[in-house]
């Protein structure tokens, strides 16, 4: 039986996880940016369109195939190599019983949304399920000893190896939406690969109901609340593809993608690093309240500044990346990408939720919110994609409120306490829209050309941000302080003391957080 880790080694772990995603993170979302780019100009919208509705159902049935099988070994005190040889044998049977639920059902939902390609589609994706199945134990036992190290190499050669090398060939070679099908296909099968490879476990067949049973005793709440959670995330596609069609689809996937692609990859970072760090700290309130408000500051001092730059410079990043076929993105991007950080926000009461085994009131949540994005966007698409997009903006507003009232509510803690984690988020994202309004204005006026005036307003904002950062680190809040001198202590252990000596002119403060760490 393993010793658990301390606090300050949980924290410290913490850190040293997101500090390895992130590394994962800057080199895919460059891939993803430039893969984004390339299939735009290989691809048609009704390409990405067709594809994305499969995706759609695929999506949801590999949410009933996992059945939470990773949260129940997560949050297991003890685990067994029965409890493993039982996880393995039903995460295996599950992964055909979806396969063949899904190649059945292909023509009804193609007849269903009046789109007779879609069976195919459906039916190739569905050996997804086959491929990914094997590795869900695999995966959960390396986010459970917080191998963060090893999952952001298997997810980074996955989709640079996997997805991107096959969706160029095959797009390349004229294949079409059967590029994009073919590369899910890959990755799948690449990262299932790499999994088993990195974590060997117990694969002997085992199904015994006791084994089963604690497993999936915390499964069952679990997944009904991801399934809400899932029509929240691709209800407005539904809406989209069944009243608008592939084409419109294929445009409103990519606002989303790109709205995702440098956005919402770091919040939903922060929370799986920290999601097993909350579980273990479920029996300390006190530390698992600031846990919970160090991230909720974390993620939203790192996404709003990010949301104002991509709201900002929308027509140029369309332009660029996607080229001007695809101006009917702009506006719904710049509606979805305006809600980016209550988006994320509201992961952390997932994380929350699933820490404290707290499932019923996820469950109430995420339904409200599903119902809402569908109800909405049945109404919105009545304006086109901007309307869709307008709906669901509003749906992330009344989400993000609900979650943070149940937070707080589960935390014990005084909103005053809770508004103090996100009030600086919010202050440094108004900053960033002036600076990034001001700078792109003045290049167009400069008569610079919408390259020029996208890498030089990101440039000048996010340069100007980090001297404000550099001088003033109490602009974060106090929450991003204590963030600062955590991100510190990692610096701290690397630097000598000498090397501190150049900072304290210019930044004190800066110079005595980071010193001040090595007593972390």
């Amino acid at each position: 039986m393993t010793t658990r880790p301390s606090k300050a080694a949980l924290l410290r772990s913490a850190f040293s996880g997101l500090a390895s995603q992130y590394v994962n993170v800057f080199v895919q979302g460059l891939v993803q940016l430039g893969l984004l780019a390339l299939l735009a100009r290989l691809l048609i919208p009704a390409d990405f369109g067709l594809v994305g509705l499969a995706t759609v159902f695929v999506g949801l049935a590999t949410l009933l195939s996992q059945f939470g099988l990773s949260v129940g070994i997560i949050r297991l005190p003890t685990l067994t190599d029965r409890d493993v040889r039982a996880g393995f044998s039903l995460a295996l049977a599950l992964g055909a019983a979806c396969t063949a639920v899904v190649a059945l059902s292909a023509p009804l939902v193609a007849s269903a949304f009046r789109t007779p390609e879609l069976t195919p589609v459906l039916r190739a994706l569905s050996l997804t399920f086959i491929l990914a199945n094997p590795s869900i134990v695999a995966e959960a036992l390396l986010e459970r000893s917080l191998a963060w190290n090893r999952l952001m190499w298997v997810n980074l050669a996955a989709f640079v190896l996997g997805y991107a090398a096959t969706a160029i060939v095959l797009a390349l070679l004229g294949w079409g939406y059967w590029a994009l099908v073919g590369s899910q296909l890959a990755q799948a099968l690449w990262r299932s690969g790499l999994l088993l490879l990195m974590q060997p476990h117990p694969k002997r067949p085992l199904i015994s109901g006791r084994e089963l049973r604690e497993l999936t005793r915390f499964g069952g709440g679990f997944t009904l609340a991801r399934l809400f959670n899932y029509g929240a995330q691709q209800g407005d596609y539904l809406v989209v593809g069944r009243f608008l069609g592939v084409t419109a689809l294929g445009f409103y996937t990519r606002s989303f993608k790109l709205m995702q692609i440098p956005a919402q990859y770091f919040g939903l970072i922060v929370t799986k690093v920290l999601f097993p760090i909350m579980a273990r700290l479920q029996h300390d309130p006190d530390q698992l309240r600031l846990t919970y408000l160090l991230g909720s500051a974390a993620i939203g001092l790192m996404s709003a500044p990010l949301s104002a730059l991509m709201v900002v410079t929308a027509p140029e990043l369309v332009q660029v990346l996607l080229g001007p076929r695809w101006a009917p993105t702009v506006i719904p991007f710049q509606v979805l990408t305006a809600g980016v950080v209550l988006r994320n926000a509201f992961l952390m009461a997932y994380c929350l939720d699933g820490a404290l085994g707290d499932m019923r009131k996820r469950t109430i949540r995420d339904g409200l919110y599903a119902a809402s994005v569908l109800l909405g966007s049945v109404v919105g698409v009545r304006f086109g994609l901007s309307g869709v997009a307008a709906a669901v903006l509003l749906a992330i507003v009344v989400n993000y409120l609900v979650a943070a009232a149940m937070s707080v509510r589960l935390l014990g803690c005084a909103w005053s306490e809770y508004l103090r984690a996100q009030t600086p988020a919010f202050v440094l994202g108004i900053i960033a829209v002036g600076l990034a309004l001001l700078g792109r204005l003045t290049l167009q006026r400069l008569g610079a050309s919408p390259l020029v005036v996208l890498i030089g307003t990101w440039v000048l904002t996010s340069a100007l941000l980090l001297l404000l950062l550099f001088f003033r680190p109490s602009i974060t809040g106090r929450y991003g302080v204590h963030l600062l001198r955590l991100a510190g202590a990692g610096l701290a252990e690397r630097m000598p003391a000498r090397s501190l000596e150049w900072i304290a002119p210019y930044s004190s403060g800066l110079a005595r957080r980071v010193a001040s760490a090595r007593n972390l």
